[in-house]
């Protein structure tokens, strides 16, 4: 008889995912026991085997022997309702009430589109012996149980299903089963979709569970890897070996020609929405498996079957995506994985540097989903006597800006290239302006991803042409709150591909920010089991990720595809990151360019002997308010800024000079930005827990707030709806718009402005500076005060987000700033 008396987790049963569940367990310092229908030898029974088999009809006394453990769970089948009764009861009636877990398959759900809460097929045996396990999650009072260690007042039984996609892992490998179920061109032509989710994550969602005091326990969950597959994809792209076939690629040969046979342009086949929309040139299934890992705040360990598995326990952190415990997913949830025909040639390994391609593109599966919540939205009408609030743009989004966005949206994303419905009358733009188009677009690029630390970091990287008379420039480009990597796209190829008459070109690295849109947040956290807080690793209050942070990951970022030394470019939150980055790392980061600076007046300084200045007097500038500067001195006027030039050129430049008269009207919209338009962040930075739940909940709620940002931060007319709307669709099929907010947590009370007028951040590196009509302008002294400004430009169309508002303008800025300050 086993010496084991009591674990944390027992397996009832212990198939092919035990080899999974049971290291995991014991590196997580749980204790573990399991069963198997054969007696253990003493070996075995010194390691947690019981012998336990589910008899027909069911013994109460087989439970007797078996530990007792605060999770049960079961890993065989079981088809009779009535059992599933008789095995709690049994069991809780020696071992007391506890926690129970069956492991289930997906193959309950019908064809369409599904969810963990979507109807199953009741009639299906083991569906409703699941079910009647989920009717026992109740709060018990029961008798003590026989050893006498059942708490007074009775205990908490909790319940729960995990229904798991297709299992693979160690030799049981999508190659094999493509092999198997494709075995002939007539097999592979009648498949359609397919699910998986890897050991490692069968063994990490009971892991989660078991952890668990939240909504997990009793309810149903879909445990997938997040993605839908198309067997002709996988078969394509796996190549499996077909016996009796000679040629290695035959299955690919297949693919193609049943693609050509029905007139299918591209792989993935769409998932099936209406009646008529049949196999195979539809997919009849697919699964959101998102909500499992949301709701316990994890990811996969393996996001996709076509990425490395990461190593076991003792491999190198990092490699292949981070050790078991960092190894956070790189897919996309709920998407069809599909190839964008990069190969990834030239982003290597590099001792723990292993960037792994990336897809970013969104299945249609997920673009519905989208769409009926945003048809459930819109069923609701504006809130009512607030017209006079909604037609002044000094009270935020205006009511026709946001019905005329609010009714483009589905048809933006249904994407038909002519209208053939009224409401296609209402999609913005040119037939290109499409989420469909946007993502086709998204897919001329080399996306990847790779762990940095506890962040799996998304970037895109476009090498440059070769040139033998150009130089090449590595740059970095940064993006800010509320855009993301898109704002970029429309610069990135004319950057490293700007034709033969130019003398520089780039290399272009565009990363998402951690936490923004593909870039996970940091995953490296802690709960406190007494207080419950959660706690990470960073620099921040509470291990809180920084700005510094930040840096030191792009810095990493920019080691590891090999650049010593590098440009980088930013506006925004971006530039803050960009200034830690030269403080950080001044041998690495060799010039800068910003587009965005919201410095103060630049400190006085006595000439000749400026340590001599004493401390009221250095800040005195910066004491006067803006409004000063931003109009002639009262009563003097134009006289008063004559004496104001003669005392700056007599002070040999220690007193700032008068700004001129444009610097003036761009620091008056900055001035009424301050006073008018700033309350988003200290919401954003006292708040952001509630604010994000409140985004989270509705697509229009995300509408309302980011597009007031996109219309009153850009010049007018420089950014179009379709923009706008591709902005918005990013945010909210990743999902990830409250955990952007992270920057303005641990802004200081003065703002940015502070830290980029301190000295000692100070940007001592080559620096340039493109004007645009940003929403905080200063005047060029302001910026000259806090960087080594070399290269100056001012534009009169682009506001803050110049990439995208001007990107002719800005592509020039970057090429003649560079040009002239690369020190190599």
């Amino acid at each position: 008889m086993s010496a084991v008396s009591s674990v944390d987790v027992l397996l009832l049963g212990s198939g092919w995912s035990s080899q999974f569940i049971r290291p995991l367990l014991g590196r997580s310092g749980l204790s573990c026991a399991y069963t198997s229908r054969r007696d253990p030898t003493p070996e075995e029974s010194a390691q947690g085997q019981f012998r336990f088999e589910l008899a027909d009809p069911f013994d109460p006394a087989s439970v007797e022997p078996l530990p007792r453990a605060r999770t049960v769970v079961i890993v065989f089948p079981i088809k009779l309702p009535e059992v599933v009764v008789q095995l709690v009861e049994a069991y809780e009636r020696v071992h007391g009430a506890t926690r129970w877990i069956q492991l289930g398959s997906t193959g309950i759900w019908p064809s369409g589109c599904c969810n963990s809460r979507t109807p199953f097929d009741t009639e299906n045996p083991r569906a409703a012996s699941e079910q009647r396990l989920l009717e026992l999650d109740q709060v018990t009072d029961r008798e003590p149980s026989q050893d006498g260690e059942q708490e007074q007042g009775g205990s908490t039984r909790r319940t729960c299903v995990l229904n798991l996609a297709g299992l693979y892992g160690a030799a049981r490998q999508p190659r094999n089963f493509a092999a198997k179920v494709g075995g002939t061109k007539e097999k592979l032509g009648l498949k359609g979709s397919v699910h998986f989710v890897h050991g490692k994550d069968v063994a990490q969602a009971i892991l989660r569970v078991h952890q668990s005091d939240s909504e997990a326990w009793g309810q149903r969950w879909i445990v997938s890897d997040r993605n839908v597959y198309d067997w002709w994809q996988l078969a394509a792209v796996l190549k499996p070996s077909i016996p009796g076939q000679d040629r290695p690629d035959i299955a690919s040969v297949w693919v193609s020609e049943l693609m050509e046979e029905y007139g299918i342009s591209a792989l993935p086949r769409p998932v099936a929405k209406e009646a008529e929309d049949r196999m195979p040139c539809f997919l009849e299934r697919a699964l959101d498996g998102r909500d499992f890992w949301r709701e316990v705040e994890a990811e996969p360990f393996v996001p996709s079957v076509l990425q490395p598995e990461p190593k076991e326990e003792g491999g190198s952190e990092g490699e292949d995506g981070g050790s078991q415990e960092a190894a956070h997913g790189a897919g996309q949830s709920f998407r069809a994985t599909q190839s964008n025909g990069h190969s990834g040639a030239g982003e290597k390994a590099k001792g723990g540097f292993a960037p792994r391609p990336f897809d970013p593109a969104f299945g249609e599966a997920e673009v519905q989903a989208l769409i009926s919540r945003l048809e459930q939205d819109l069923e609701r009408g504006l809130p009512a006597e607030c017209d006079f609030e909604g037609s002044h743009e000094r009270f935020g989004l205006r009511h026709d800006d946001f019905r005329r966005l609010a009714d483009a949206w589905i048809p933006f994303l249904k994407g038909k290239g002519r209208p053939t419905h009224p409401e296609d009358e209402k999609r913005p733009g040119p037939d290109h302006d499409t989420w469909a188009a946007r993502q086709a677009q998204l897919q001329t690029f080399d996306h990847f991803k790779v762990q940095i630390e506890d962040v799996d970091l998304h970037y895109i990287h476009e090498r440059a042409s070769p040139d033998d008379s150009a130089r090449i420039i590595p740059i970095l480009l940064l993006h800010g709150w509320p855009g993301s990597f898109m704002e970029f796209l429309d610069c990135i190829k004319p950057l490293a591909h700007p034709g033969d008459l130019s003398g520089v070109r780039f290399d272009v690295i565009v990363p998402s920010q951690p936490g923004y849109a593909f870039s996970s947040s940091p995953r490296g956290l802690e709960r406190n089991s007494k207080t419950g807080k959660v706690r990470g690793h960073q620099s921040g209050p509470d291990g809180d990720l920084l700005v510094r942070d930040v840096a030191r990951i792009m810095n990493k970022l920019m080691g590891g595809l090999g650049y010593q030394h590098y440009a980088v470019q930013a506006g925004d939150w971006g530039s803050l990151v960009l200034r830690q980055m030269a403080l950080q790392f001044p041998d690495r980061v060799l010039a800068t360019h910003l587009n965005f600076c919201p410095s103060v007046a630049p400190a006085i300084r006595l000439p000749l002997v400026p340590s001599w200045t004493p401390q009221w007097l250095r800040k005195l500038p910066q004491r006067i308010p803006k409004t000063w500067y931003a109009r002639p001195i009262p009563v003097f006027g134009r006289l008063g800024d004559l004496a104001w030039n003669v005392a700056h050129y007599w002070s040999l430049g220690a007193l700032p000079g008068p700004p001129s008269q444009s610097e003036r009207r761009r620091m008056w919209r900055g001035i009424e930005f301050v006073n008018s338009g700033q309350a988003y962040a200290n919401m954003q930075g006292t708040r952001p827990s509630t604010l994000g739940l409140v985004l989270s909940r509705s697509p229009l709620a995300c509408l309302a707030y980011i597009a007031e940002k996109f219309l009153d931060w850009s010049d007018e007319g420089c950014i179009t709806d379709a923009e706008i709307l591709s902005s918005l669709t990013l945010w909210e099929l990743t999902e990830t718009m409250p955990r952007s907010m992270y920057p303005y947590r641990n802004r200081p009370p003065n703002g940015a402005a502070m830290i980029v007028s301190d000295p000692a951040n100070f940007v001592h590196c080559p620096t340039g500076f493109s004007d645009f009509n940003d929403i905080i302008s200063v005047p060029r002294s302001f910026v000259a005060a806090s960087v080594n400004l070399r290269w100056w430009r001012s534009h009169d169309r682009g506001g803050h987000f110049a990439a995208l508002e001007a990107p002719y303008d800005f592509v020039s800025d970057v090429q003649d700033c560079f040009a002239e300050i690369w020190p190599l």
